[in-house]
């Protein structure tokens, strides 16, 4: 009579929770590089917005916040935000109360 070795299923188990452990890691590696390539782009289309209002601009100061509030606002709740046409009146909103 064979004997059952008793590593073996305690092998298989510790096999299996670290190829689960791998692929979480692997999923979560992929989804905060790309969270990186976009936080990347969109600073760099908020230095290029912000490049683009006039230096001699009166206005440069306020407009530059605003620019940064509306970025800052699509980062947190998705860009589809810079579609919503209440969008403007909310930015209104929020830089006033922060003045």
């Amino acid at each position: 009579m064979t004997s059952i070795d008793p590593r073996s299923p305690l092998a298989a188990a510790l096999q299996a929770q670290l190829a689960s452990v791998r692929d979480r890691a692997r999923v979560q590696h992929r989804s905060k590089a790309a969270a990186s390539d976009e936080s990347t782009r969109t600073r760099t289309s908020l230095a290029q917005r912000v490049g683009a209002i006039g230096r001699d601009d009166p206005e440069r100061r306020r407009k530059a916040v605003r620019l940064y509030l509306e970025s800052e606002l699509a980062r947190e709740f998705g860009s589809a935000l810079l579609n919503d046409p209440a969008l403007p009146q909310m930015l209104d909103a929020v830089q006033q109360r922060m003045l």
